[in-house]
């Protein structure tokens, strides 16, 4: 079974497309930002069949944070356009907003610190929209960006992630969802994460986990 989480803002309807290309089961929960994160995790129903978790922008770092705690039966994490490092955006925005998600993102703050203190040995695959141009909040007025977060952020994959590959895809934030270049991505991926990872990994390292 494969577990989608949305990002801030979004709901489980973001995964409507993929929902067509993938064959397997698949269970999304929805929440709210500012939700206690363990009451999040209590949505996930069957917690042992979850064999892959996809997280799109802050449902990654969400799918992170789950993994964390144990990975049970999981295989893999796939995390897309997710800030691991935060915007300079939510910096700003954090003045004159109260939505939690602006302090979430706010670069060094609790859950940003929290998630780059992660030990992940599962394979993870980071998936960046990184578009031809973005915008100039996003970025903070002089980084690349994907029309919402820096691409710098995230590329910047938690130093703990032991085993991890990154892929660009030509895409914004949010148009990557609706992509079949990304669904390619996670076919491959939830096909044989070790050989989408390591296509040159050879047979011995496999087999004492590499």
């Amino acid at each position: 079974m494969i577990l989608l989480i949305h990002g801030a803002g979004a709901s489980s309807n973001n995964f409507n497309y993929l929902s067509l290309w993938l064959d397997q089961e698949l269970q999304t929960i929805d929440y709210k930002v500012g939700d206690n994160h363990e009451t999040i995790f209590k949505k996930i129903q069957r917690p042992n069949e979850v064999t892959y978790v996809i997280g799109h922008s802050y449902g990654g770092l969400l799918g992170a944070e789950w993994l964390s705690k144990d990975v049970r039966n999981v295989k893999g994490l796939i995390a897309i356009a997710t800030p691991w490092q935060g915007s300079p955006t939510a910096r700003i925005l954090n003045w004159f907003l109260s939505d939690e998600v602006w302090k979430d993102m706010n670069p060094g703050s609790e859950l940003l610190r929290k998630i780059n203190a992660i030990n992940l040995t599962i394979p993870v695959k980071n998936i960046v929209a990184a578009p031809k141009s973005g915008n100039g909040l996003a970025g903070g007025g002089k980084s690349a960006n994907d029309g919402t977060i820096p691409v710098a952020s995230a590329k910047a994959v938690p130093q703990g992630f032991k085993s991890t590959k990154t892929v660009e895809l030509p895409y914004t934030h949010s148009e990557i969802m609706q992509t079949f270049d990304l669904v390619e991505q996670i076919r491959m991926f939830v096909d044989n994460p070790v050989q989408d990872l390591f296509p040159v990994l050879r047979l011995e390292e496999v087999n004492r986990g590499f």
